[in-house]
């Protein structure tokens, strides 16, 4: 288990960390956080903390992996945050996500999605 060499790297992992612990623990305030209302959808807090355990093992896997495996899970990274982007792009067209809360969720998967792809190069090797 390693810490990741770069601060992309450092910064994914730490996100991912916070965001998972976060959203599994307090799932309604991390949810208005992210503009979304969790009074007008009770299945939120559901869904967030389904969301926080997937950051949690992307999280395990970033640090935990070794050799072969760590490249996988780094390589994986971006490719997750890239369909997070494409679906939070395809809910707000359909009017399921209001354009703020999109453009924030939308933002986050952008940058997690580069963090991943600087840092991925580097974690493979």
């Amino acid at each position: 288990m390693a810490l990741p060499s770069t601060r992309p790297g450092r910064t994914l992992l730490a996100a991912r960390a916070v965001l998972g612990i976060l959203t599994l623990l307090v799932p309604r305030l991390t949810g208005r956080a992210f503009l979304l209302d969790p009074e007008d959808n009770p299945q939120l807090p559901v869904i967030a903390r389904m969301w926080g355990i997937r950051n949690l093992s992307l999280a395990a896997g970033m640090y935990g992996a070794a050799g072969v495996s760590r490249g996988r899970w780094w390589r994986l990274q971006p490719v997750i945050d890239g369909l997070d982007f494409l679906v939070i792009v395809a809910e707000w067209r359909r009017d399921a996500v209001p354009g703020a809360a999109a453009g924030l969720m939308a933002g986050t998967a952008l940058v997690a999605t580069a963090l991943g792809s600087i840092s991925a190069t580097a974690e493979s090797d």
